[in-house]
């Protein structure tokens, strides 16, 4: 029940917060807004060649329930907890180009069992197709192709730690995205900034055995363990990122995001157990959520932000769980 939010978690949030490099000391509104969120949206600007961002991530989340296919929410019991750090490297290796790469790990606790592992390592590279300029209508464009390493755990997994010991999905999950953005002089001190995701994770043939994140049945007296080929559903994530900047350090930030993954399907073998079917596979799901946001920027270069990320509507519980994040980021640039 956990394999949707954490297929977005571990392969989306390439989350891409650049400042511009600073020559002297220009005035404020030379230099423009000192931005560090929206915590979800990325931004729609590539890292300068010769430049490189640093933005570690902490996500305290719980899985509170699921969704049914009637969209009503259901609690769940024991809940899931997890802790994920994720630090985003973001260089600019050519003019317009930039090479991002998110090593991640996580902590798991349920029912009072509890593993900590290496997580699965996303990584991109963003091309910088158009760039917005004042006076006009354009919004700036990149084009960004991503994977996933699989390096984590995501089969053969221990019954008895409540899914707790996995680490991952197993899927490398190759991805494209075009993302855009808009900052808009309000006056004095005051930007206000849109941005726009549309990402399509398109998966990949999984082999599983034994109980695994995308369910299954380890080996048990006289019934042979699940084995086979999990075929996850491609993914959509749409994502629309505001920031409105209230003085010349502090800003508001609000995120609003839609998903839709497709049925996952499995090919192979798996048992029965005390009439229960455990045969890996699930219905299309959508889900809807919210991650409001407030920072602080020290200065155009170094900010923090921090808020909370949740669901609030969604469809189908094997694929949808309702969820609730705490997230916080520190985003530095040279």
């Amino acid at each position: 029940m956990y394999k949707k939010f954490l297929l977005f978690l571990v392969c989306i949030p390439l989350l891409v917060h650049a400042k511009k490099a600073l020559v002297g000391t220009p005035t404020q509104q030379e230099e423009g807004p000192w931005l560090t969120g929206p915590i979800l949206t990325p931004a729609a600007h590539v890292i300068p060649q010769g430049h490189a961002n640093f933005e570690p991530y902490l996500y305290w989340s719980t899985l509170k329930g699921e969704y049914d296919k009637h969209w009503h929410y259901h609690a769940m019991s024991p809940r899931f907890k997890s802790f994920l750090s994720q630090t985003l490297l973001q260089f600019g290796i050519l003019p317009a180009t930039e090479l991002d790469i998110l090593p991640q790990f996580v902590y798991n606790n349920c029912n009072g069992k509890h593993t900590w592992r290496i997580a699965d390592m996303p990584f991109a590279i963003a091309f910088q197709l158009l760039q917005e300029k004042k006076e006009t209508w354009w919004p700036t464009i990149k084009l960004r192709v991503g994977a996933v390493i699989p390096i984590g755990k995501h089969d053969k997994l221990n019954p008895k730690k409540f899914i707790t010991d996995f680490g991952g999905l197993g899927d490398w999950a190759p991805s494209l995205a075009i993302i855009m953005g808009k900052i808009y002089h309000l006056g004095g001190f005051c930007y206000f900034e849109w941005r726009m995701n549309l990402n399509y994770t398109f998966t990949a043939p999984i082999p599983v055995h034994g109980l695994s994140i995308w369910g299954g049945s380890p080996s048990l007296p006289g019934i042979k363990e699940t084995r086979g080929t999990v075929y996850p559903g491609c993914l959509l994530v749409i994502q629309q990122g505001f920031e409105y900047s209230i003085t010349h350090n502090w800003a508001l930030a609000l995120d609003l995001q839609y998903e839709y993954m497709n049925r996952t399907r499995f090919s192979g073998r798996s048992p029965t157990v005390l009439g229960v079917k455990t045969k890996p596979g699930a219905p299309s799901a959508e889900q809807f959520s919210i991650a409001p946001g407030i920072e602080y920027n020290f200065n155009a270069n170094i900010g923090i932000i921090t808020g909370p990320w949740f669901s609030f509507a969604g469809r189908n519980d094997n694929q949808s769980d309702a969820f609730f994040t705490w997230v916080f980021a520190v985003n530095i640039y040279h």
